[in-house]
């Protein structure tokens, strides 16, 4: 349990720490970071609501979810704009790349116009009447839980060829799965998983793909200003789509000589 309560204060005072720096010290790292210990913290109350019941999983996660989104929205921009300079030749695509900055800078707003004081003390009040939930902490359901969310995702690592959706499925759950062997082993060397961080790797730039690939669609189904742009905004698209197909082989290839005990 002592375990249990220093790492979700740890992610709490880390969160909290994130949204207490000033405007002009943020920077693409600060919203990763932001994001990954939101997602820490949503896998560790889905184990906390196996052990208890009558915890509240989704109100608990609600500032959280908040932060989460909005912050993810500047992220998805960042992440864009960085993939994307690989493809620009010299000053190319000049229109397009205006038009993601005033988007990033419309979203970087958004997410400091909610963030202050009172959604701190918010997190950190919910901190303290979340604890006394970890009492409960049942090692034995969290083993079986842990078990069955192994054996979902060595089920989605046996089929002979992974489509779109089972790996937006399979790179849920690894990440939640990853997070949680990390909380319960906290203050404990993890144990090694064959190709885990090779494959963990190559679903994160398949997933940047998709995402871009998406947002690449949306702007050519409107775009009709500049069509020099549109026409390399298509070529790029297309450049993209080819990537994510190759990148998805290579996680087929080496999904077949992963376990996840």
């Amino acid at each position: 349990m002592k375990a249990i309560k220093k790492y979700l204060k740890k992610r709490v005072e880390a969160i909290c720490f994130l949204l207490k720096k000033p405007k002009q010290a943020y920077n693409p790292a600060t919203f990763h970071k932001l994001r990954i210990e939101t997602k820490k913290v949503n896998a560790l109350f889905e184990i906390i609501k196996i052990c208890t019941k009558d915890f509240k999983r989704k109100k608990a996660f609600k500032p959280y979810k908040l932060i989460s989104h909005h912050a993810g929205k500047v992220r998805e921009i960042q992440v864009e704009e960085k993939m994307l300079k690989k493809y620009f030749i010299n000053n190319s695509l000049l229109q397009y790349r205006d038009y993601l900055m005033e988007i990033r800078i419309n979203e970087t707003e958004t997410y400091f116009s909610m963030i202050n004081k009172k959604l701190v003390h918010q997190l950190q009040k919910k901190y303290h009447k979340i604890v006394p939930f970890l009492t409960r902490f049942d090692k034995k359901k969290v083993a079986t839980y842990m078990k069955k969310k192994s054996d979902k995702i060595n089920e989605l690592l046996h089929q002979k060829t992974l489509q779109t959706p089972q790996l937006h499925l399979l790179r849920k759950k690894l990440k939640k799965l990853n997070y949680n062997r990390k909380s319960m082993n906290f203050g404990k060397p993890s144990s090694p998983l064959p190709k885990k961080d090779v494959l963990c790797d190559l679903i994160g730039k398949w997933h940047d793909c998709q995402v871009i690939d998406t947002h690449l669609k949306k702007v050519l189904d409107t775009a009709v200003e500049n069509l020099k742009e549109v026409n390399q905004l298509k070529k790029i698209k297309a450049k993209i789509s080819s990537d994510a197909l190759i990148i998805l082989a290579k996680i087929n290839l080496v999904k077949r000589s992963s376990e996840f005990m």
